[in-house]
């Protein structure tokens, strides 16, 4: 009867495990299997990096096959140029990737306001743009929710005298981690 009483606390035990490690493993998702995403956007994570006081946030969630979406950037000097546009690019780090998405100044997107702002939306299929060479076609969203979910998207914002990027953040689940990079805060 030991035995039994011994076995039944170790299988209640190992199932408990289990249980806590399922919660541990989904942390910072919301619970909500990983459809929450943000990037923190700095000048180190161009290519090649800037050097710039400049910053930003990028929050998602996805629902169904619209991505809703909040960027805030801040902190551009007038000598980086007016703000140009904003984009979620297919990428991995320290790779420049095309074009899936405007979150501002192109498409049905709201221009981008100059130097700093909060730019609010939701991307459906009809926003996605690409990169056809990179093997995503317009209207592909189930290959930028893929892209996303695994780690190969990233939030960037152009200026007049920065077109390439100035600041940059590569998306990843979750929402409140610090995605900056090596020694940033």
């Amino acid at each position: 009867m030991r035995k039994l009483a011994l076995a039944i606390s170790l299988l209640a035990i190992a199932g408990l495990t289990v249980v806590a490690a399922a919660a541990l493993a989904d942390r910072g998702h919301g619970g909500n299997g990983g459809n929450r995403f943000s990037a923190k956007l700095v000048g180190f994570e161009e290519t090649p990096s800037e050097s710039t006081p400049g910053h930003g946030t990028f929050r998602a969630s996805v629902s169904g096959n619209t991505i809703h979406y909040v960027l805030h950037y801040s902190g551009f000097e007038a000598a980086e140029g007016a703000t140009l546009f904003s984009h979620i690019h297919f990428g991995q780090p320290g790779v420049a990737g095309g074009v899936a998405a405007f979150l501002c100044g192109g498409g049905d997107k709201p221009a981008c306001t100059d130097g700093s702002g909060t730019i609010e939306g939701d991307i459906d299929a009809a926003d996605i743009v690409g990169p056809n060479g990179q093997g995503i076609a317009p209207g592909e969203m189930d290959e930028v929710l893929t892209a996303m979910r695994k780690g190969y998207t990233y939030a960037n914002v152009h200026t007049t005298l920065n077109p390439a990027g100035l600041i940059r953040g590569q998306i990843r689940r979750g929402h409140g981690h610090d995605h900056g990079g090596p020694g940033h805060h």
